[in-house]
This record gives structure tokens, sequence and C-alpha cells, in this order.
């Protein structure tokens, strides 16, 4: 049970680019019952990006991250109370500025949540 409830959790690195960088104008990621693919999200800060979510089961899940949405400056879409809530097969797209830093992501539904975040002495 353990590692179901460790692979909802998902790191955001967002860092400070050389100019020359360039940012993909679009990341995709998957969230799926017990995860998100990639569970590592790689950005460069102060750089426009459009991360699209697809839901690929037939359960509703979220992608919440709080301190990663709040700090970035959304130019399109939202994510309301710092969360992406998506229906069963749905698809929402964010664009937003990343601010630099790591971020942790989980699903916050019911029996979804981090381990870390759930497990009582």
């Amino acid at each position: 049970m353990f590692g179901y409830r460790a692979a909802l959790a998902a790191t955001l690195s967002v860092v400070l680019a050389a100019p020359a960088a360039a940012q993909p104008a679009a990341v995709q990621v998957n969230v799926y019952s017990f995860g998100f693919a990639p569970s590592a999200i790689r950005l460069a800060a102060g750089r426009p990006v459009t991360l699209t979510f697809v839901n690929t089961s037939g359960s509703g899940h979220d992608f919440t991250a709080h301190s990663f949405f709040s700090s970035s400056r959304i130019t399109a879409g939202s994510a309301p109370e710092g969360e992406i809530e998506l229906k069963p097969h749905e698809t929402r797209s964010i664009t937003l500025v990343p601010r630099a830093g790591t971020y942790n992501a989980h699903c916050s539904h019911f029996m979804h949540a981090p381990w870390a975040c759930t497990r009582k002495s």
C-alpha cells in the first residue's frame, strides 16, 4: 500500500535557466490512479509554459500544488485553490510563468494523498 500512495506525489522543479536554454512550450502531465507521469516536472523559471493535464483513468483525480500555482503568474486557465480538478478522461490546460523553486504536488482526493500526509503513528 505504501508504494501506491507514494506514487501519487510529484515534484515540480523550476530552475533559473541560462538565456540560451529553451523551455518546451507545452508539457503534458498524465494523471491516473496512483500516479502522475512524469513524476518529476522540470521547468525554466520566468519562461511561459502550458501544462496540459490528462486524466487517463475512469475516476476523478486532481493535481494539487498550492505553492507552485500561487507563486506562478497564470496567464490562461486557472487553478482554483491551487488545484487542477479532473473528471474521468478529462483534459485541462493552464498557461503560466513559473517562479524558481522546488514544489510538491499530489492528488488530494480521499485515500489518494501521499503516504507522509496520511500516515498515523
